[in-house]
């Protein structure tokens, strides 16, 4: 080998090394990572198109819903910080499609109303569209055995069968997808199983009341082989909500724990909690699970937040992620108006926002479906008769619930709060125009209809002294 083909060797080592960096580095997790969907509608009518994309910093939904004319085209781009599946919805029909930071995915929507993917992810996503026409949902099955009065033990047995019989479709179809893929998808099936077994145990402990006995070695066999630390899989939130729940189980197995009742044990609970996720996880997990922790206490319970967190992230990115969010201008800040609402009780009674103008007027906003807004409704019913003959009034609105079913709560929890129905159109105005995230969400407002504080401390969480505040100030 002379001295020119030795040069052109190693010119030739440093370009597709440097190729493979800069995959394994496009494919990791990305803060502000985002990939592009190009649909073309071959059709000659309009197509519909949905699409619901969840992702985790910060905890949102990415929402898109509009119509494509025939002949025509449209891109969107999608909010991509790791492998992701969004929710695809073309014509009324659901779809699941996959994704990557920096994929360029194209469906095509030929006349007879087939649909064929296109880009680098085209055998994923056309063997997604064949499994979830078979085999459905990998995870909505779950939750009707979580919510199910099977015993524990079979509930894992449950849990077992459904993943393996999407790790089989997975296995007999291999042979048509990337290698990569496959491996990705057998942990994150894993992950998901590990996720359910945890979740479901905790949720039927505390939201259910029910008392399960563990198998011996719970923890370590569902855990099993899977890695704590896999980097590979930050930004999907099945795996994202597996360390959550690895991490509550390590903090407290049995989920007896007395729920805080103060801020001082609130935020005692959150920095525990902080305490076991800095010695179980390592570098870029530990980092971005801590900035997806905070984000969502900001996003949910800023009141909790302290700023002194803030320093336990190392990657500067994230450190600053945070630090915008907490900067970042809320949804009703303090001195906002309280956004118009026109709704009625059970018996029809009209209610709009300047009714309760001279009031301080605590609004609690809640779902028939929502464990912990049930939870809060002894407490609110304690504030109802400690204000009964002073300037107070405590609202709830019930939203995303059927009628009949709230109507049918407010005589079963004997609820004694002011209680508004929001249907239609407002159940959406009120969650955009309040900033409503999650359930339980409460809104403080003033006697002259400002916004003292929006997603403030629940009933539970000593409301009740900031308004006895305002009482004073009034």
């Amino acid at each position: 080998m002379n001295h020119s083909q030795t040069i052109l060797l190693l010119v030739l080592s440093l370009i597709l090394l440097n190729s493979c960096n800069s995959k394994s580095k496009g494919d990791g997790f990305q803060l502000n990572g985002k990939s592009n969907l190009k649909i073309e509608n071959k059709t000659s009518e309009a197509v519909t198109i949905a699409i619901e994309n969840w992702y985790l910093l910060p905890w949102h939904v990415q929402e898109i819903d509009t119509t494509i004319s025939a002949g025509q085209s449209l891109d969107f781009q999608i909010i991509t910080q790791g492998k992701i599946y969004f929710d695809l919805k073309v014509a009324g029909q659901n779809h699941k499609v996959f994704s990557k930071p920096n994929a360029q995915n194209q469906l095509i929507i030929s006349e007879n109303g087939n649909l064929e993917f296109q880009g680098i992810l085209k055998s994923t996503n056309q063997f997604l569209k064949q499994k979830f026409s078979t085999t459905g949902s990998d995870w909505k099955p779950r939750a009707s055995y979580t919510h199910g009065d099977i015993s524990f033990v079979n509930l894992i047995k449950v849990n077992d069968s459904i993943t393996a019989l999407h790790q089989q479709y997975l296995t007999e179809h291999k042979n048509e997808l990337p290698n990569w893929y496959v491996k990705f998808e057998q942990k994150r099936l894993q992950y998901l199983n590990a996720h359910w077994k945890l979740n479901s145990l905790m949720y039927r402990v505390r939201m259910m009341n029910m008392t399960d006995s563990l198998p011996p070695n719970f923890l370590k066999n569902t855990v099993g082989t899977l890695s704590i630390n896999d980097a590979e899989m930050l930004g999907n939130n099945r795996y994202m909500n597996f360390l959550s729940d690895y991490l509550a189980f390590l903090g407290d197995p049995s989920y007896q724990s007395p729920k805080p009742s103060s801020l001082a044990e609130w935020i005692k609970f959150y920095e525990d909690g902080f305490d076991i996720a800095k010695k179980e996880l390592e570098g870029e997990v530990r980092d971005t699970y801590l900035a997806f922790s905070l984000g969502n206490i900001l996003e949910r319970r800023a009141y909790l937040f302290q700023a002194e967190w803030i320093k336990d992230i190392n990657d500067p990115k994230l450190r600053e992620y945070v630090k915008d969010l907490m900067k970042a201008n809320p949804v009703l800040p303090e001195g906002a108006k309280t956004p118009y609402f026109f709704l009625t009780d059970r018996a029809g009674n009209e209610y709009k926002t300047s009714d309760f103008k001279g009031k301080i007027l605590l609004i609690n906003f809640w779902a028939t479906w929502c464990k912990p807004c049930i939870k809060e409704f002894p407490e609110e019913n304690k504030l109802v008769e400690k204000y009964k003959d002073q300037p107070v009034e405590i609202v709830n609105i019930c939203i995303d619930s059927e009628v009949e079913k709230w109507k049918s709560y407010l005589d079963k929890y004997n609820l004694k709060t002011t209680n508004l129905y929001a249907n239609g159109n407002w159940n959406e105005k009120l969650q955009k125009d309040f900033g409503i995230q999650g359930l339980p969400h409460s809104t403080l407002i003033d006697w002259n209809g400002k916004v003292v504080e929006n997603k403030c401390r629940r009933a539970s969480e000593n409301i009740d002294l900031l308004i006895d505040e305002l009482l004073k100030e009034k």
